[in-house]
């Protein structure tokens, strides 16, 4: 049987690991890239790939690799994210720059470097995205502009693709529990979704059938945004 094959962002913990190891358990061979990923390592169809998204060669050797061994790609999640909370008139140029690079451009890099890789049979290509983008929280302009340009690119790159079966779609999340939330005072996992709502999610989009489109699926608490 040929495995179909996925690569996943921020894919060695919260969410993204919990959305590559789904992957592998619906008979992907799921490839958690990260800059924190460890060269070699694997549990069955889940195998970690070294890649920095903010250095263009170090996304362009990982989508190589697939290339060489694979020749194609069938789903891309973009899930890596950085998220810098404040006062907006205190961000400093480099919260920009570093925000920017690993929430939006990185993103563009992989979709770039996808799109030959899934041009013949189609694919898909999820963009983890933020309630924010729809209900913003003060102090989160910085990550919430992010958010919206990733939506953007891939709302145009939607209508741009489908001739190709290539489908984005906007997954857009509520507050999710992972480790990052742990010592935040008056948050509970309780009040939030978990990491695998989220990979569920993800998987049905996966696996849904290349004659339908899926534009955007928004996931909350049921007490909304916290």
């Amino acid at each position: 049987m040929k495995h179909k094959i996925a690569l996943v962002t921020g894919g060695v913990r919260g969410i993204g690991e919990a959305i590559g190891k789904e992957l592998a358990r619906c008979g992907y061979i799921a490839y958690a890239a990260s800059r924190r990923a460890s060269e070699g390592y694997r549990e069955g169809n889940w195998i970690h790939l070294p890649m920095d998204l903010r250095k263009e060669g170090s996304v362009e050797e990982a989508f190589d690799l697939i290339a060489r061994e694979h020749g194609a790609l069938d789903v891309l999640v973009n899930n890596a994210a950085v998220m810098i909370n404040g006062p907006f008139e205190q961000f400093q140029p480099k919260a920009w720059e570093d925000t920017f690079e690993t929430n939006v451009y990185g993103p563009i890099q992989c979709m770039k470097r996808a799109f030959p890789l899934m041009k013949e049979n189609g694919g898909r290509i999820i963009n983890i995205s933020s309630i924010m983008t729809e209900k913003p929280l003060p102090q989160s302009a910085l990550y919430t502009a992010s958010k919206h340009a990733l939506n953007g690119m891939g709302e145009a790159l939607a209508e741009e693709w489908h001739p190709h079966r290539i489908f984005l779609t906007k997954l857009c999340l509520g507050a999710t529990y992972t480790d990052l939330w742990a010592e935040a005072e008056g948050f509970t996992q309780d009040d939030m979704l978990h990491v695998e709502d989220a990979a569920r999610a993800a998987a049905f989009i996966a696996q849904t059938p290349l004659h339908v489109r899926i534009d955007e699926i928004t996931m909350t608490p049921p007490k909304g945004v916290i």
